[in-house]
């Protein structure tokens, strides 16, 4: 018999007494297509077996005899038995009892395969048997390890290469795995590999260091440190792409207000691991960078999240506004002033829905409530110095113009307005200052590279910045 260097399964031991007397689902586990996303808990599973406290099937009738799956139980627990007493050849006799009656099940495979891998470690049975349960329990770091001895004992070079690139992935969040897989490469030699893995996972590890020092940044509230640790931490591939890391970055982008770095990383964390709770802070990131139509699709799935996002009405209302689907946008908005009635920001919506239809009362009455429940939103003023205009008073227009442009510096469409006012003034100087001011910022949107400031951060679709 050939040393294992992975302990098995089957020496694992457990008090009796540590163990339920009975068990409700005597037949769960044989019955049903069990998928394990836990090595520990496979151990468990098996230590269960093992000591003979389930029972793969519920008592049958005293006149009855055994059942096929009664039998399965029988032979395993007789098996483990065995093989827990050092006896492997009788154990192994009675895995593939339990086998040939149930040859599907994943733990009986998984039973026969640590036998036979125990007996010969290169033992191509034993590899067949594991490369079947592999897709069963993906995260058991014991099972690949063994498959991987296994294959170097055989000298197997094409299936071990075949394995590791299986593994990268799993490496790239798990160190202590990256470390196993080079313990077990060293004793056959295989040094090249082995020593590029061990740098790769060392860059890894100091690129963790990097980013859990940025996370650590962004708590303290030093913005330029956290960007430059994340920076040096994607220098070392970290996060991995895909890993679920990559929801830590994206969520300290966000808190950053580095919007478009957000946007990539919620990008790839969604791409791997669905979760409607974060696509309502894509489509605020997407509403960062001008993207309205991505955006609004990202606020329809949000739609599934339990609890719904925070005012994701509004925000569907004012990401159809951006799209001139204006008619659409209304009972979103009205939807939201009923779940909501002191939504400022709602009111503001509506104001301006009246305004394109050419209800100058109607948007002068949501004007003033909008202004009783929040005076300092910049929207407000905008809506209404553009109102005013309207009506022919451009100096009561480019005064309400200025106050939301204080508000609100970087919102490009308060430019527009007052290089238009100042046109009607008859200052051509500052109409064309603004109308640059204007081009500039509405490039920088469609670039992707607009920074966003102040309450911009509470605007929408309008302020193109999310909450």
């Amino acid at each position: 018999m050939k040393n294992s260097i992975v302990p098995s399964h089957s020496k694992l031991l457990v008090s009796q007494r540590l163990l339920p007397t009975k068990i409700s689902t005597r037949d769960w586990i044989l019955k049903s297509p069990v998928r394990v996303a836990s090595g520990t808990l496979i151990r468990l599973l098996v230590i269960f077996f093992f000591s003979g406290s389930i029972s793969i099937q519920a008592q049958a009738p005293p006149s009855a005899g055994p059942s096929p799956r009664q039998k399965a139980e029988q032979s395993l627990n007789e098996g483990a038995r065995l093989s827990q007493s050092g006896q492997l050849e009788p154990a192994i006799v009675k895995f593939r009892e339990a086998y040939q009656i149930l040859p599907d099940h994943p733990l009986i495979r998984l039973s026969l395969a640590n036998a036979l891998y125990q007996k010969d470690n290169a033992s191509r049975e034993a590899q067949q048997l594991l490369e079947s349960v592999q897709d069963r329990f993906p995260e058991d770091s014991e099972l690949s390890l063994r498959l991987l001895h296994s294959y170097l004992s055989s000298q197997d070079t094409k299936r071990t290469a075949a394995l590791i690139e299986r593994l990268k992935p799993r490496m790239e969040t798990d160190s202590r795995l990256a470390f196993n897989v080079i313990y077990t490469l060293i004793p056959f030699g295989k040094l090249g590999l082995a020593r590029s893995l061990t740098e790769h996972t060392s860059d890894l590890l100091q690129g963790e260091i990097l980013f859990i020092s940025g996370l650590q940044a962004v708590q303290a509230g030093q913005k330029q440190q956290a960007l430059e640790l994340f920076g040096r931490a994607t220098s070392h591939q970290f996060p991995p792409a895909g890993s679920r890391h990559q929801i830590n970055l994206a969520e300290s982008y966000f808190a950053l207000r580095e919007f478009p770095l957000a946007g990539r990383a919620y990008e790839d964390f969604l791409a791997r691991f669905p979760d409607d709770r974060y696509r309502f802070r894509l489509g605020l990131c997407y509403i960062a960078i001008g993207q309205h139509a991505k955006a609004y699709e990202q606020f329809k799935l949000a739609l599934t999240a339990k609890p719904l996002p925070p005012e994701i009405n509004y925000y569907l209302g004012a990401t159809l506004i951006e799209l001139k689907r204006g008619e659409e946008a209304r009972p979103f908005l009205e939807t939201e002033m009923k779940m909501n009635p002191s939504s400022f920001r709602a009111l503001t919506k509506l104001a301006y829905l009246d305004y394109l239809k050419g209800e100058n009362e109607n948007c002068r009455q949501r004007l003033d409530q909008s202004a009783k429940l929040d005076a300092d939103w910049f929207e407000t003023h905008l809506v209404q110095g553009m109102l005013l205009a309207r009506r022919g008073d451009y100096p009561q227009a480019l005064r309400s113009l200025e106050t939301a442009l204080q508000k609100e510096p970087g919102f490009w469409k308060i430019h527009f307005q007052l290089s238009q006012v100042y046109q009607r003034l008859g200052n051509e100087e500052k109409a064309k200052e603004y109308l640059a001011s204007y081009n500039r910022l509405l490039n920088a949107i469609t670039k992707g590279e607009l920074e966003t400031r102040g309450k911009a951060g509470q605007s929408g679709t309008t302020g193109n910045s999310p909450k």
